[in-house]
């Protein structure tokens, strides 16, 4: 992956690791919507075809979910190759508007312009805050798109953008290791990591239901 990074030839495809009647529903889509969104922002690194896969390992799947460029490694999957983690796609928010008649969907905070949008960037080929504005304003373009159709779901946004202000001290820190040019993670123990956790999930559920009593869901 090194070369390929230094080459700028690196070429990525997004994967969708999906159950065999769900593929079935996939494949009768039109084609726009099984183009990867990245490939807008990055047609030079980014295939356009989502790659559809019924028949998966749960243990490679999960691991490759986990490989966060600059942070672990990628996996490899010997039908595959060499996979990262879903980045390249955090929201898949035009999938599951097709899919679902309810969504829920988590706004998120910007992406920070020092480490990790640069880092996206030097690996996916596009801008992740350009992405996240996309999915954003999802809303408002489904109702022009010509290829949403008129079953097409309007997603519910929950209020988690301001997740880095209400859970300070419980995520895990970014450093950058000047003498090894390296992005290290700083994390807690693993008590002060069941504290994070909890943390998180009770700023969550809290939201969400929050959101579901104000608009009476």
């Amino acid at each position: 992956m090194a070369d390929a990074l230094a080459n700028d030839n690196l070429k990525l495809q997004e994967l969708l690791f999906a159950p065999l009647r769900l593929a079935d529903y996939l494949s009768d889509l039109p084609t726009e919507l099984m183009t990867s969104p990245a490939h807008a922002f990055a047609s030079e690194r980014i295939h356009p075809p989502v790659k559809l896969l019924t028949q998966w390992d749960i243990q490679s799947v999960v691991r490759a979910s986990m490989a966060d460029m600059y942070y672990l490694p990628p996996t490899h999957i010997t039908e595959l190759g060499w996979c990262l983690g879903g980045v390249i796609n955090l929201t898949p928010i035009e999938l599951a508007c097709q899919l679902a008649e309810t969504v829920f969907a988590e706004t998120k905070d910007g992406y920070d312009a020092w480490l990790a949008a640069p880092a996206i960037k030097r690996v996916f080929g596009f801008d992740p805050n350009a992405r996240l504005a996309t999915v954003h304003s999802y809303q408002s373009q489904a109702a022009l798109s010509k290829v949403t159709s008129p079953k097409a779901t309007q997603p519910h946004w929950l209020p988690f953008a301001d997740n880095a202000q209400q859970l300070t001290g419980q995520n895990v820190h970014k450093r950058f290791n000047l003498q090894q040019m390296t992005v290290e993670l700083i994390h807690a123990d693993y008590d002060g990591f069941v504290q994070q956790m909890q943390a998180q999930w009770q700023y969550g559920y809290q939201r969400t239901i929050d959101y579901i009593q104000q608009h009476q869901l």
